[in-house]
């Protein structure tokens, strides 16, 4: 009976699910823009970085790393969050599933570079867009990154569950 999934967490489940899916398919189409389509969206999110930071320092907007650094740095961020958040999210759904943290985050380990290395060849087929081994190591550190938060909240939560319910017992035993 213990193995069985309640309804509650059943539906927990599937409502991650497709949270998960709709995050891939965010991430696959952000892959499926062209380079020119993909870069001018990071330079706009750069540019608005940029001028946020000239609130508050005095910055050169003709030094090169304004041009062209911050913006590649921006861009390998972004894809360490988004897989940062796809392996919470997997992490999450299959704690919600089976109640084992370390199962769930090695499944969720197992499984979310799968989708990295598919979302970096799918590049090949997007027009001046290339695949690069780097954002695969990214996209695995984010994922690690995500799934190591996410089951690091389930072990101290289940630990303080665990303490509850000895106090518990205690209290049962010695009449408390």
């Amino acid at each position: 009976m213990k193995n069985k999934i309640s309804k509650k967490r059943l539906v927990i489940s599937i409502f991650l699910l497709l949270i998960l899916i709709a995050l891939m398919m965010i991430s696959w189409k952000l892959s499926d823009e062209n380079g020119m389509q993909s870069n001018d969206l990071s330079m706009k999110i750069a540019k608005k970085i940029e001028y946020g930071f000239d609130n508050y320092f005095d910055i050169n907007h003709k030094d090169t790393f304004w041009k062209t650094t911050f913006n590649q740095i921006l861009r390998k961020v972004a894809h360490f969050i988004e897989y940062a958040v796809i392996g919470s999210v997997m992490c999450l759904m299959f704690n919600a599933a089976i109640r084992k943290a370390w199962v769930a985050a090695l499944i969720s380990i197992a499984l979310s570079p799968a989708f990295g290395l598919i979302d970096e060849y799918h590049q090949m087929f997007s027009p001046m867009r290339t695949p690069r081994l780097l954002d695969v190591y990214i996209d695995t550190t984010g994922i690690l990154f995500g799934v190591i938060i996410v089951t690091v909240f389930f072990l101290v939560f289940n630990y303080i569950m665990w303490l509850k319910y000895q106090i518990r017992e205690l209290e049962k035993k010695y009449h408390i």
